[in-house]
């Protein structure tokens, strides 16, 4: 989670004063500056949202002057700047819900908060992306100063939603089971942890990757009873050897077959609370859940029970709260603390499928750009403050969008990564795109054995021809469905020269009316096309197995789900593995893929070298069909 470390100075006419204590505010009068983001129009949070500094007015009798500490980005907090939220509010407005700060001066019929206090903010849409703000005093609470920032910064949302759901469906500290999905999300890890303190059973559900194992154990120490990721769920005994017992309450933030999943092991009378739904994809009830098992549904928002809730009430839980954080039964998610100056990182850092931000439309960039999505490049000069790379090293750019089509360009160290100069140029130009497409889809999705099978159409294109390669490299055999066009046969030999195990046209994979072949049925089906080439592979796809949607065929048919309602469908986009990817997880990607570069296992798809005054030629003749890609193009810097 995203922190806003916000500054502890203030502006004093053109004078800078670093302010240590609390009656350094006291004894300004006048020009009292703070600085906060804003915004004026609903949008892309790192369009709109700007940085200003104000004159903060004079107190009014029942305001409280406050110097924030820290204030998290949450998805509210996104969702809010995009318009998307369903709060009103008016324009221009600061943005933040959450946040922990130092009381500094009071007005003067206050006498229940004092200069010193700690305090936090209790109610949304109030302003915390600030360093100095002035706040009427009911919307403050006054907290332990033994409380961590980390978890006063974010008391009064997650860790309240959590409180909640376990509170108001079921009685779970009378020996119930409770079981969720996005379990390692920051409500999800509240919830392991009031279960852990109340003695509660917990079963989380968690999306598989590559570094499963640590998430498993980071969310065991937390106190989970049972950290499994959706495919083992499917297949799981715990319930049938009677290792604990089948759950009575459903927390789902995510929808789509991951909440169905949850359905199909609620106990009878069982309750599903839904609070989120981060996949976007609908959630069909099955019949028999409500005939059957009396399963309830329910759904449930923070902001709309803090409005119709007692103040004893919200008494009550803040103080079960703070006991549980003072006593250190309860602490707070992940975080990383940004500057307040780089706000954009903290934002850029939220926009994931966690904040609701979804890679389907992506924003358009600013005009006029340069184009260009990857390339390779020499380091010529660095800034003075620049420490991960040195004139002379061999980088490719990492991120999106920073226009690579150019002889020289300036980039921002954190969106480059240091090669080796050993790898050649063609394999470093076009290693940032389809490689980790295909890297990312055969890891993140389905844990696929030596000896197994994957099925892929559009298997010459640069994504499938990756695809091929990566498989080959780990044992795991292809089939590959082309399309039947005029360079079929020589399409087909390239293939099969890079490592494909069986290639096919769709007119071949359509008349195998079983699987008659000597590999075996595919657990995963890679599907950039739809149609036809969607529709076999569907059929020949073993049971319970995975098919991921990417490229032109993004969007999943809902009819499909019903076809083969054993399967897991999913999408992918590799912006949206960008967007909430760290750089560990990016790092040790890069480097698997260099690796078997270096080893001569894996090489750059089919491309045509050309000047980069040539670009008209690339144009034209550049497909915008996956099924019919056989080339690419690529702008030599070195040819004269």
């Amino acid at each position: 989670m995203p922190f806003l470390r916000l500054s502890r100075k203030i502006i004093c006419g053109v004078k800078t004063i670093n302010v240590t204590k609390s009656s350094s505010f006291l004894n300004i009068s006048r020009n009292l500056m703070s600085k906060s983001l804003y915004y004026c129009e609903f949008g892309d949070p790192i369009q709109v949202v700007k940085f200003r500094e104000v004159e903060v007015p004079p107190l009014k009798s029942q305001e409280v002057l406050v110097r924030m500490l820290a204030a998290p980005v949450n998805p509210a907090d996104i969702n809010t700047i995009q318009g998307k939220y369903p709060v009103k509010i008016n324009l221009p407005i600061i943005p933040g819900n959450e946040g922990v700060g130092v009381v500094e001066n009071i007005g003067n019929e206050i006498s229940d908060i004092c200069p010193g206090d700690r305090v936090i903010i209790t109610k949304p849409t109030k302003g915390t992306w600030r360093n100095i703000g002035v706040f009427q005093k009911d919307v403050l609470r006054v907290i332990p100063k033994e409380l961590g920032i980390v978890e006063a910064a974010t008391l009064t949302v997650n860790p309240c939603t959590a409180y909640r759901m376990l509170s108001d469906f079921k009685p779970v500290r009378d020996g119930l089971v409770v079981i969720q999905n996005g379990a390692n999300s920051a409500c999800g890890q509240n919830i392991i942890q009031i279960c852990k303190a109340w003695g509660v059973k917990n079963i989380n559900i968690v999306r598989n990757r590559p570094e499963i194992n640590e998430l498993k154990k980071y969310l065991e120490s937390l106190g989970a009873t049972y950290v499994l990721t959706e495919e083992e769920l499917r297949n799981t005994n715990i319930f049938k050897e009677n290792k604990v017992n089948r759950p009575a309450l459903a927390l789902n933030c995510v929808g789509g077959k991951s909440a169905l999943e949850l359905t199909r092991h609620l106990d009878k009378s069982g309750i599903m609370v839904t609070y989120g739904a981060m996949s976007r994809e609908p959630f069909s009830i099955p019949n028999a859940a409500l005939i059957f098992k009396n399963i309830s549904f329910h759904g449930f928002w923070m902001t709309a029970w803090n409005e119709k809730a007692s103040a004893d009430q919200k008494e009550i839980m803040m103080k079960d709260i703070i006991s549980l954080m003072c006593e250190k039964k309860l602490k707070g998610p992940i975080y990383k603390m940004v500057k307040f100056e780089e706000y954009k990182e903290a934002l850029a850092n939220a926009l994931t499928t966690q904040g609701f931000a979804g890679c389907r439309n992506q924003c358009l960039p600013h005009l006029p750009c340069v184009p260009g999505d990857e390339g390779v490049g020499e380091v010529v000069e660095i800034g003075n403050k620049v420490c991960t790379v040195d004139p002379g090293e061999r980088v490719v750019l990492t991120s999106r969008g920073l226009g690579t089509w150019q002889y020289y360009g300036i980039y921002h160290e954190r969106d480059i990564h240091v090669i080796s100069p050993n790898i050649p140029l063609p394999e470093a130009s076009m290693l940032t795109i389809a490689p980790c497409m295909a890297y990312r889809m055969l890891k993140d999705f389905k844990k696929i054995k030596p000896g197994q099978t994957v099925i892929q159409n559009a298997a010459n294109s640069a994504c499938g021809q990756s695809v091929i390669q990566l498989c080959k490299a780990w044992d795991i055999n292809t089939f590959n469905i082309v399309a039947n066009h005029c360079n079929y046969q020589s399409v087909k030999e390239h293939l099969l020269s890079i490592g494909a195990t069986a290639v096919h046209t769709l007119e071949e994979a359509e008349e195998l009316t079983t699987f008659n072949t000597s590999l075996s049925r595919p657990v995963l089906a890679l599907n950039c096309l739809g149609g036809r080439f969607e529709d076999v592979m569907l059929r020949l796809l073993e049971n319970s197995g995975t098919i991921i949607y990417y490229g032109s065929a993004f969007a999943i048919p809902i009819a499909k789900h019903i076809v083969r309602s054993d399967v897991f469908f999913n999408r992918f986009h590799l912006s949206e593995w960008d967007a909430y990817a760290g750089v560990i997880e990016k790092d040790v990607m890069m480097n698997n893929i260099i690796k078997l570069i270096v080893i001569g296992k894996f090489k750059a798809p089919s491309y045509q070298p050309l000047e980069l005054k040539n670009y008209v030629h690339a144009f034209k003749n550049t497909v915008n069909c996956e099924a019919f890609s056989t080339n690419s193009y690529v702008f030599d810097f070195t040819l004269t």
